[in-house]
């Protein structure tokens, strides 16, 4: 991987993994940090999209998506690698973080930016569906955070471990119990996890961005429409649920993520960038 001639911050030089890098909010964090002079890896599954999330949409694989972001990256002298990751797989991902650190000789963590949605309530769905969901949100960032700590004490230079989950951890919505589940769990794990780490000088933190136009609300939006409603009516009530009014944006959750990684301060926290729309938790 080669780095050009950008901006180089306080990460520069070092070399990170990006979880679920290839769309969304992951693919904007891949590109801020890339800018920032820091070797990223994207992790991303070549799993065809499934029914049951919302990436049944999509026509090409996350790991394809993934490709074309590097590609598109390294022609602006950035250094960016995509590997066929799948996150809930204990041995892929193992062997996928050995790879990495293998490499690098700059390891400094991850960010879980890794997640799918379904939406169902919870008396109609099946026990694989709430699965799905849990291993998605909460079982891929426990594997990915574990072997990424393991590789961090075994360094012993510190690091940080950065976890996105959701205003879904702080404020209950009806139909997605199983993402309000898993994201809970996962806000809960990343505090658990800093307090571990504390004293290896890793700091882990959550990140829970508020509604942010992704695919994830591409899919959820054709969902929560009402009879005789617009999709302008649909999202201005969406942001009237947001006390400043408007919904986020992947970039400007990506820039805050890349400030928690850079302050060696920041640790056992869940910091929500959500318009203030946490408060009605």
């Amino acid at each position: 991987m080669t780095q050009g001639n950008k901006a180089q911050g306080k990460l520069s030089g070092k070399t990170m993994i990006v979880v679920g890098g290839a769309r969304g909010i992951g693919s904007a964090i891949v590109e801020v940090l890339a800018k920032e002079g820091v070797h990223v890896y994207i992790f991303d599954t070549d799993r065809t999209p499934n029914a049951i999330n919302h990436y049944q949409t999509q026509d090409v694989s996350g790991y394809q998506a993934a490709r074309t972001l590097a590609a598109d990256l390294a022609e602006q002298g950035l250094s960016v690698k995509a590997i066929a990751v799948d996150a809930t797989s204990e041995a892929q991902v193992i062997e996928a973080v050995a790879g990495v650190v293998h490499e690098s000789e700059h390891f400094y963590g991850l960010v879980n930016a890794i997640g799918s949605s379904h939406l169902i309530n919870t008396v109609e769905s099946s026990l694989s569906e709430f699965d799905a969901i849990v291993q998605t949100n909460l079982t891929a960032p426990y594997l990915t955070s574990r072997e990424a700590a393991r590789a961090l004490i075994q360094r012993g230079k510190g690091g940080a471990i950065l976890n996105i989950s959701s205003i879904a951890a702080k404020v209950a919505f009806p139909g997605i119990s199983s993402y309000c589940a898993a994201k809970a769990g996962l806000q809960g794990f990343s505090g658990a996890l800093a307090l571990e780490l504390a004293t290896h000088n890793i700091r882990v933190n959550c990140v829970c961005p508020g509604i942010v136009k992704t695919n994830m609300w591409k899919y959820l939006e054709n969902r929560l429409i009402e009879p005789n409603e617009s999709l302008d009516d649909l999202w201005a009530r969406m942001e009237g649920l947001i006390p400043l009014g408007r919904t986020q944006i992947p970039e400007n959750i990506a820039r805050f993520c890349l400030a928690v990684l850079e302050n060696e301060d920041i640790t056992a926290q869940s910091l929500s960038v959500d318009g203030g729309m946490n408060l009605y938790g």
